[in-house]
């Protein structure tokens, strides 16, 4: 691992629902009930070259929480080892204004991002060009309910057979990482409640030319789901993305 490492941060206030996407794929989608401060690693969503940033952001109700703030939304893109400088900033309504154009909502806005390190390239762009419904295939269905499965039915080998791809994109951008495999396979062996999986509530969202399908739930839900069943306020649960390689789909983030 021998370049250098981005994150975004986001400042998001109530009033909006924001969208953010690198290069064409979301990185960010909500509606807040407050403020909001997210910052995460982004490096695996970018390009040597020009890396496109878009934000889409449309009215929302007020928050009662904060019924005096009006929309605002923030990305910036910054060095991980210096998080005080942004080498990329877009700002509403500031971003809006400086150009003279109307703020008002919905409006899409953002910019481009340079970068000039050698990078990764992002596993996405090795996969297919696909046409698929919202409501997946059968290969998207079932890919889904392997990982589901796996997790459910404690299997370790099948859990990381359906997990290999994230795994080694991660570590090939941010290298390896403390968890251990007994660590994980400890807190996997917890006694964990699935929540029932339903393939029809499940939705994939096509990007970049069908290289790309986020997988979401139409009910809001988590594509997967646990709860604990000794503490019932620990759970987990996760969209993610995945792409068409070798002619199979599999989960890469």
């Amino acid at each position: 691992m021998a370049h250098t490492n981005y994150v975004y941060r986001i400042l998001h206030r109530p009033a909006s629902h924001a969208r953010a996407l690198i290069n064409g794929v979301p990185i960010y989608d909500r509606i807040v009930p407050d403020n909001v401060a997210p910052i995460g690693p982004v490096t695996h969503w970018l390009v040597r070259g020009e890396n496109t940033i878009t934000v889409e952001l449309s009215p929302s109700p007020r928050s009662p929480l904060a019924p005096d703030l009006g929309p605002h939304f923030e990305i910036s893109v910054r060095l991980a080892e210096d998080l005080d400088r942004a080498i990329f900033t877009w700002d509403y309504p500031k971003s809006v204004a400086a150009l003279s154009l109307p703020i008002d909502l919905p409006l899409v806005g953002g910019g481009v991002l340079r970068i000039d390190d050698d990078l990764p390239d992002p596993v996405y762009r090795r996969g297919s060009r696909e046409e698929f419904p919202v409501e997946g295939t059968a290969d998207q269905r079932a890919a889904v309910q392997e990982l589901y499965d796996a997790f459910a039915t404690r299997d370790a080998g099948r859990f990381e057979s359906a997990m290999d791809l994230k795994v080694s994109e991660f570590e090939r951008y941010y290298g390896p990482q403390p968890l251990s495999r007994a660590e994980a396979m400890k807190r996997m062996n917890e006694p964990w409640v699935m929540e029932p999986f339903d393939a029809h509530d499940l939705r994939f969202d096509r990007y970049v030319d069908g290289r790309v399908a986020y997988v979401r739930r139409a009910s809001g839900k988590p594509a997967v789901r646990a709860q604990h069943r000794d503490e019932p306020t620990l759970g987990w649960g996760a969209n993610f993305y995945m792409t068409r390689l070798d002619g199979r789909w599999r989960v890469f983030c």
